[in-house]
Parts: structure tokens; C-alpha cells; sequence
């Protein structure tokens, strides 16, 4: 009995500690997330420097250049100054003098070597705290890029209000970070699938198209979120587990009623649906689909994707838009028969999983803590 009570002891002792050794591990990767992300913000705010010195706007590039002091620097100066008090004081005094650097009074020759000086050290920042390595990494890039969508969005709400800039820093926010994580996606695409890296690139396309027409923060928000979707399926990411027959019915829902926008001759809306059909919800039925019916996923991909936002922005007939919705329609039929298999299978393989993971760690003698990739 006494043996038997130290071995349960024992074990509860090493679950404790694998446990807290991968919640520190978990924390340090999420904290070098976070520091990385504000630099990536920073790197935003240059860029919207330089776009307003070119357009002779001192006033704008002032407000952007001060906000990096002003709203991101006392996130990121615990970790500068525990890691190098002296590298600490001179970011800060880089950025704090930026805004004096790249003024009216200066020539933007000038101001542009003041902002890549500042580039150069926001780089020694990013080796300094996130380390060259998992700055490197493409799936950590993938999170940064995420990150600025996201944060991208809530600029742009702010900024534009009934198609009118009525905010112009807090629009300018918003496309800095859109074009920030451009830059990063340019970097890492060659490391992602074709077919993911195709469609994200044509939701830049059409998010930027966005931005030139002042849209519907919905619609904005929407191809912004069809990149970080994607970007997600391309490294695998697991998303919120939701009853495929939902996505279906939510598919069913909305082309339905692109019919009857685009009828009423609401073009911009009836868009906006047809694009919420394929980006919150087609995206995440491709994969389970293409496993059995790949062409299914083709055709589909085409007729919603291409073809059905191709008619509604070129004006086509609306007897044509709803033949073309109606054959999408009778071919979701056929995929509400085919996810529902999936349902058994998910969790077959779950529980495969965990027995698995249960054997591996009873055959482990020593415990080694993997870092996250």
C-alpha cells in the first residue's frame, strides 16, 4: 500500500510539473507574440509617416509618429529593460524624438533617414526580445499578420462612418496594419500552400478595393477575416468546433437572400452576403468535403467565389444571379448528405488521439518540453 501510494504520488508530482513547464513555455511563446505584435504595429505607424511626408501632410505624419511613444512603447519597455537597460533608453528616445525628426521643418530626405534609423532599431528590438529564430518562423509570422487584421479592423470601424472618412488617423491605423501584414505575408508565402496563398491574395485584393471605396465596416471585416481564416487553414490551425450542418444551413440562408437584395437592386449588400457565403462559411466545410468529393469543392469554389461575385459586380441580370444561386443551392444539398459523416469519423480519430498520446506517455522515461513551433 505504502509503494503504491508513493507511485500515485510520484506520478502526480511529474504531471504537475510537465504541466506548469508547458504553461511557462506557453506564456514566454505568448508574451514574445504580444512584443512582436507592437512592433509590427510600430512598423505601420512608419509607414503611414512616410505615405503623408509624400502627400506633404506634416500634420498626419506628426500624429502617427508620435504614436508609437505614446501608445505602444510602455508595453514593450518591461521586457526592453530587463533584457538591456541601456538598448531600453536609446528605442525610447529614438521614438520619443521621431515626431521632431520627421517634422515640417525638416527635409524629407532627411525624415526618411530618421525613419528607416528607427526601422533598424525596431529590428534590434525584435532579435533583442523575440530572438532570431522564431522571428524567422513562418508560423509565428502567421500570427503576427493575424494580429494586425485584427487590430485593423477596429481602426477602420472607428475611422469610416456611412462611407465618409470621418477619423482619418484611425483609417490611416487600419491601413497601415493591412499593409504590415502584406509586407509579412510577401515574406512567408513561398513557405505556404499555393491554393491558400491564390485566394489570400485575391481577398487583399478585394479588402484594398474596400478600403478605396470607403465600404460598410461589415464588408471590410469580412475579407479581413477571410485572410485570417486562411492564413489559419494554412498552417493547420484548429478552429472553434461548430456542427457542420450549420455552416450549410448559414450557406442556405444567405445566398438565399442575395436573391432578394440583388432583385431590389442593392448590389453592394447582395455582395456582401455572397461573400460572407464563401469566407465564414464554404472555407471551413472545403476541407472535410475534399476528402470524399473534391470536385465538389472545386465547383463550388468556382460558382461562389468566382463566378457569383463576378455577376453581382458587373451588374448581371438578376435572372442570371439567381439561376447561378440556385445551382449553387442544389449542389449544398448534396454536401448536407456528405458532412454529416464526418461527425463519426472527428471523433474516432479523437479518441485515437488521446489513447495514442496515453501510450507514448507511459513509455516515456524522460520527460523532455518541446518548444512550440
Amino acid at each position: 500500500m505504502i509503494k503504491s501510494t508513493t507511485s500515485i504520488v510520484v506520478a502526480i508530482t511529474l504531471v504537475t510539473v510537465l504541466t506548469s513547464q508547458f504553461a511557462l513555455a506557453e506564456s514566454t511563446y505568448d508574451d514574445k507574440l504580444s512584443f512582436a505584435g507592437s512592433l509590427e504595429e510600430t512598423l505601420g505607424h512608419f509607414w503611414a509617416i512616410e505615405q503623408n511626408l509624400d502627400d506633404n501632410n506634416a500634420e498626419l505624419a506628426l500624429v502617427h509618429a508620435t504614436h508609437p511613444i505614446a501608445e505602444l512603447y510602455a508595453s514593450m519597455k518591461p521586457d526592453l529593460k530587463e533584457a538591456n537597460p541601456e538598448f531600453d533608453a536609446k528605442i525610447q528616445a529614438t521614438l520619443m524624438d521621431l515626431g521632431k525628426k520627421t517634422g515640417s521643418d525638416v527635409t524629407r530626405e532627411d525624415a526618411q533617414i530618421a525613419i528607416d534609423e528607427a526601422k533598424a532599431i525596431i529590428q534590434e528590438a525584435r532579435i533583442l526580445i523575440v530572438g532570431e529564430e522564431l522571428s524567422q518562423d513562418t508560423t509565428f509570422k502567421v500570427k503576427l499578420m493575424q494580429g494586425s487584421l485584427k487590430t485593423s479592423i477596429g481602426e477602420y470601424e472607428e475611422g469610416v462612418k456611412n462611407g465618409q472618412i470621418e477619423m482619418m488617423a484611425e483609417f490611416q491605423d487600419g491601413s497601415a496594419f493591412v499593409w504590415r501584414s502584406q509586407q509579412v505575408f510577401n515574406e512567408i508565402k513561398s513557405d505556404l500552400p499555393e491554393h491558400e496563398v491564390q485566394e489570400i491574395e485575391e481577398f487583399y485584393s478585394d479588402l484594398w478595393d474596400a478600403y478605396d471605396k470607403r465600404s460598410d465596416p461589415e464588408q471590410v471585416a469580412i475579407f479581413a477575416n477571410g485572410i485570417i481564416n486562411e492564413l489559419g487553414m494554412a498552417i493547420g490551425e484548429k478552429t472553434e468546433e461548430t456542427d457542420l450542418l450549420t455552416y450549410v444551413e448559414n450557406i442556405r440562408n444567405l445566398l438565399n437572400q442575395v436573391k432578394v437584395t440583388y432583385t431590389e437592386g442593392d448590389k453592394d449588400t447582395a455582395l456582401s452576403l455572397a461573400t460572407k457565403a464563401y469566407l465564414d462559411n464554404f472555407e471551413f466545410l472545403e476541407g472535410p468535403i475534399k476528402e470524399s468529393n473534391p470536385e465538389l469543392v472545386d465547383e463550388l469554389e468556382t460558382m461562389m467565389r468566382e463566378e457569383l461575385r463576378g455577376m453581382i459586380s458587373n451588374d448581371a441580370p438578376v435572372s442570371e444571379v439567381n439561376q447561378q444561386v440556385d445551382d449553387i443551392l442544389v449542389k449544398m444539398d448534396t454536401v448536407a448528405k456528405i458532412v454529416p459523416e464526418f461527425g463519426t469519423i472527428a471523433v474516432m480519430i479523437l479518441v485515437v488521439g488521446i489513447i495514442s498520446t496515453m501510450v507514448l506517455l507511459s513509455k516515456s522515461k524522460n520527460l523532455t518540453i518541446l518548444p512550440r513551433i
